[in-house]
């Protein structure tokens, strides 16, 4: 018989399923990007080189945009661009999302706003900031957000009338403080909403960033595209968006996850 004190305690199985699970995480996604890289060069040999670049030829071209200088000053400049389109549109969602889900009066008057703004086509909204505003970073930032903020309000809005009534009520009736209520009751429900509101309108406000970029600035990745677009040089168009997708990749796993994990903990404490 083994004696209990060489059996591993809790904590240290724990860990170890923990660890076990990264690391088939970690194979999954590795598996993955295996088989996006064939896919690609499946489908460029498809289609022709010409048209989409390989895995290979397109990390050749992004070396060469590297030497070339402009590679890194291209990606510092939109991601400066998507950070502040992001923040605006992720504080107009939360609060437009909570004001349209908790206020009836709110939700019956300016409901339809969202969906109007949801509805109006992304080259007008471009248009109409970049002539009220100027071709500028600010409006560049201002436009994306006023296209991205209806989608992510949408989400934000749905987390709001998800919220269980019955469990407010009954903190009311135990006489529990509103800030507790708004941080264990409200906040635990709504969070899994916000969070979906966040990732899918940091993918969404990269995109219209870069045809925000493409239609009126003269830098940044979404010009740099268009600029050898009309060269009709493909690996050096795929060149230009590639680092930037692999560090939106790279925010995802690195900064989103975790902070998903850490603000969803109490879910890990509570199935103890």
């Amino acid at each position: 018989m083994i004696p209990v004190s060489d059996l591993p305690d809790g904590a240290a199985l724990e860990r170890r399923a923990a660890y076990a699970d990264r690391a088939q995480a970690a194979l999954y996604v590795l598996a993955s990007l295996v088989l996006l890289g064939l896919t690609w060069q499946g489908i460029s040999f498809i289609v022709g080189a010409d048209v989409l670049p390989g895995p290979i030829a397109s990390v050749l071209a992004i070396r060469r945009s590297a030497s070339d200088g402009y590679l890194w000053s291209d990606i510092g400049i939109t991601a400066y661009r998507i950070a502040g389109a992001f923040g605006i549109a992720l504080v107009v969602s939360i609060i437009a999302g909570v004001l349209l889900g908790r206020v009836r009066f709110a939700e019956r008057l300016f409901g339809p706003w969202v969906t109007i703004g949801a509805s109006v086509p992304s080259l007008v909204v471009i248009v109409v900031i970049y002539l009220a505003v100027g071709i500028n970073d600010r409006a560049a930032m201002i436009g994306t957000a006023l296209i991205v903020a209806p989608s992510m309000t949408f989400a934000v809005w749905d987390g709001m009338r998800a919220i269980n009534p019955e469990l407010q009520e009954m903190a009311r009736a135990f006489a529990v403080p509103r800030l507790m209520i708004v941080r264990r009751v409200v906040l635990p429900q709504t969070m899994p909403f916000i969070f979906t509101a966040a990732r899918t309108g940091l993918s969404l406000t990269w995109r219209i960033m870069i045809f925000v970029e493409l239609l009126g600035r003269q830098s940044g990745v979404g010009y740099r595209i268009q600029y050898f677009y009309n060269l009709v040089d493909m690996n050096r168009v795929v060149a230009a968006a590639l680092p930037f997708v692999v560090l939106m990749l790279a925010f995802e796993f690195g900064v989103l996850r975790p902070l998903e994990r850490f603000a969803f903990r109490w879910r890990r404490i509570e199935a103890q």
